[in-house]
């Protein structure tokens, strides 16, 4: 059962908040770390944590409540995270929007009042595009999308504005008697995770809801009303919050991370030698750090692995040598653990390399479009079609119902869809001398037209013979 802290106890648990702190100010480190021990950090008591001003939240992933710069950094310094994410967000937002017509042959077209407020939703300059896509992005970064809508009146014009706001600003405020969230508190403030609240700086917007009457808006001082739409990746066993569905790989998306990092580090600050050879003698201290210097710069840099070290005494006497070779080989394999860690970050996104141009060493007939198209046709069935329909009818129709009502359109009585697009193109599929007449086929090779009725004729007929009015065979052209 959920349990609410009182102030001091929630005081109290925030001065016992232990591990990896950030500095206060948002800025981004540049290594994302895990505890090994709990690389998830779900905890299950369902504590609330409170501003100064007394109106609780709740932290994403207890206690810490920094899961989200985490994820959001393990993105950022995973290059297949980065891919797969930014390659779903552009599958999924497609070529745009659209109206569905439903007269087939007729063009899909968009009422011009329409189009034109599309074109530029907020005061940042976004197009309703570039907010679908930023939904995408943010649900398959953080599992959690949160929508800021803004309606307003300014010179006896009425408008309305759509904002994203990313989960490192936002929480759901503390859970209703029914243990359902309500609004949302919005502040840059969550970015610095210092448990230190400007009330003023902290605002908290109702979740949309379709009755007015069951959640008002809020009402800023400048007469606008503001609610904030949540889509969310819902995960069983985590009520309040999504989870994206790459977090499974959370740890391999660390390890791609510090992989690359370690060997860089290797490569700028290897110091690795080959062997050394000893001169027994007495050394002066002189001597022994002006060695270290010498074994530095010669050993440490690009191209400089493997050699070997000569010690001798300039002054001291030198007694006997000896010899000590190196192993410079580890065990394992980067390239090996780089595969299998890049194959876990595809599954656990639901997605494939493919799709975001990459190569498979497969099997004869796997490289081809027809393939590609497999892949794609499985992806399309399972992520791209599901995730649109979601965002159509969690986000677009409640938006175009609020534009409705507030400025008096009727954009909600359309259908809305997403225009696809497609990984490979099918024209290494067509056969050009079906789709093009004799004619045509001779200006592409420099040659006079036939002209005529013959020349009107396709090269190849449908039935995969040549054209009736070609009776010399060949080409047709």
């Amino acid at each position: 059962m959920r349990t609410k802290n009182n102030g001091s106890k929630a005081q109290k648990s925030r001065r016992g908040v232990t591990g990896n702190a950030r500095s206060t100010g948002g800025v981004m480190s540049n290594a994302a770390v895990i505890d090994p021990k709990d690389p998830i950090p779900i905890d299950y008591n369902g504590n609330l944590f409170h501003a100064t001003n007394g109106k609780g939240y709740v932290p994403f992933l207890n206690p810490k409540d920094n899961f989200a710069q985490l994820l959001t950094e393990a993105k950022l310094l995973s290059p297949t995270t980065l891919s797969c994410v930014s390659s779903k967000a552009r599958y999924c937002a497609g070529n745009g929007w659209y109206i569905i017509d439903g007269d087939a042959s007729k063009p899909d077209t968009e009422p011009t009042d329409l189009e034109e407020w599309a074109k530029r939703v907020n005061r940042k300059h976004q197009s309703l595009n570039d907010i679908i896509k930023l939904v995408f992005d943010n649900k398959f970064t953080h599992g959690n999308s949160f929508i800021e809508i803004v309606k307003g009146e300014v010179g006896g014009k009425r408008f309305v504005r759509v904002y994203v706001r990313s989960l490192l600003d936002c929480r759901l405020g503390e859970p209703d008697e029914d243990d359902i969230c309500t609004t949302v508190l919005y502040s840059k403030q969550f970015r610095d995770n210092n448990w230190s609240f400007n009330v003023t700086k902290t605002t908290e917007i109702p979740i949309y809801s379709a009755n007015s009457l069951d959640r008002p808006w809020w009402k800023d001082e400048r007469g606008n009303y503001h609610t904030m739409i949540h889509i969310k990746n819902d995960v069983a066993g985590y009520e309040y919050y999504g989870m994206p569905s790459n977090v499974a790989s959370l740890p391999q998306q660390i390890l791609e991370y510090k992989a690359s990092r370690y060997n860089l580090d290797n490569y700028e600050n290897n110091l690795v030698i080959g062997g050394v050879i000893t001169l027994k003698g007495t050394v002066t201290d002189a001597e022994a750090k002006k060695m270290g210097r010498d074994i530095i710069h010669t050993h440490s840099g690009d191209g400089k692995r493997g050699r070997w070290v000569i010690l001798a005494s300039e002054e001291g006497s030198i007694d006997s040598s000896d010899i000590k070779t190196f192993d410079k080989e580890k065990d394992g394999s980067y390239i090996q653990l780089d595969e299998h860690t890049e194959r876990k970050i595809y599954i656990s996104n639901q997605w494939n390399k493919l799709l975001i141009g990459g190569t498979e060493q497969k099997s004869i007939g796997q490289g081809n479009s027809a393939y590609i198209r497999s892949v794609f046709d499985i992806a399309n069935n399972t992520v791209i079609m599901p995730e649109q329909q979601e965002l159509i009818t969690n986000f677009l129709n409640p938006l175009f119902k609020i534009c409705d009502e507030w400025m008096g359109t009727k954009w909600s009585d359309q259908k809305v869809g997403i225009r696809p697009i497609q990984p490979v193109s099918f024209l290494g599929d067509i056969d050009v001398n079906a789709i093009i007449t004799k004619d045509e086929g001779r200006e592409i090779i420099g040659k006079q037209p036939v002209g005529g009725e013959e020349g009107k004729g396709f090269i190849k007929t449908s039935g995969g013979g040549q054209s009736a009015t070609n009776t010399k065979g060949g080409a047709g052209v």
